[in-house]
């Protein structure tokens, strides 16, 4: 399954202002803040359940967008890189721009916390990962210019998956710690998600990355009108279809 198409142009998505993004943001935050106050009262006003739903909730939806837009890949004129179709490319950078303001929204929580004195779970940890995110997400936000950045970073959103079996295995220890065998298998599965989605996919994302052309090639699938406009490619040069 791929990302819905919009039938947009790659013109008019470069076009395409910040006043939209802007709501995505909001609706995200929204959607996090419903998401928490609504597990905060049904689990009797306990924090550390609503962090864990609220934020397995965000991986979930990363993982499903990180997984949609690796089954739209599409090879370009160089064998080392890879693009997102113009439809694909823009519910990317509304995913990205959700996810930030997500994150976002955590940090501010963090920071109103502490300002009151009290200090949530992993906090310094949190605010860590938040800057790091911010700056890498920074520059795939920009529209056209950002283009050559999402496909990887969304590759690298994948890394959602250990998240997903760390908090479930915080809420198995609350609801349900009986249940040893359960919790050690889901460590396990954390374990190996961790090493593979973390450990192993953030350098194949870099080393793509840095394999990346300087120069913007194009996608596989170009009108003649922006075949002619750009830069003519080696006369070995091929263009295949997205892979199987």
């Amino acid at each position: 399954m791929s990302l819905p198409q919009t039938g947009r142009s790659e013109a008019e998505m470069a076009a395409e202002g910040t006043l939209p993004l802007v709501r995505h943001a909001a609706c995200a935050v929204a959607a996090a803040s419903a998401v928490y106050a609504t597990t905060l009262a049904l689990s009797g006003g306990s924090h550390d359940v609503a962090e864990d739903i609220t934020d397995f909730v965000h991986s979930a939806a990363a993982v499903r967008a990180s997984s949609q837009s690796a089954l739209s890949f599409e090879r370009t004129r160089s064998k080392h890189a890879i693009a997102l179709r113009p439809a694909d490319d823009a519910a990317a950078r509304r995913f990205l721009c959700a996810s930030t303001a997500y994150f976002g929204a955590d940090a501010c929580f963090v920071c109103v916390q502490l300002s009151r004195g009290v200090r949530p779970r992993l906090w310094a940890g949190r605010l860590a990962h938040h800057a790091v995110q911010f700056a890498a997400n920074g520059p795939a936000l920009a529209g056209s210019s950002g283009r050559a950045v999402r496909p990887y970073l969304m590759l690298a959103y994948m890394a959602e998956v250990s998240t997903l079996f760390l908090r479930l295995r915080s809420l198995l220890r609350r609801a349900a710690p009986e249940r040893a065998g359960l919790i050690r298998a889901t460590s396990r599965l954390l374990l190996a998600s961790f090493a593979v989605t973390r450990l192993l996919n953030f350098p194949l994302c870099t080393a793509l990355i840095w394999a990346r052309p300087a120069a913007s090639a194009l996608p596989c699938r170009t009108s003649p009108r922006q075949a002619l406009s750009a830069a003519p490619a080696p006369p070995d040069a091929t263009c295949c279809g997205p892979p199987s």
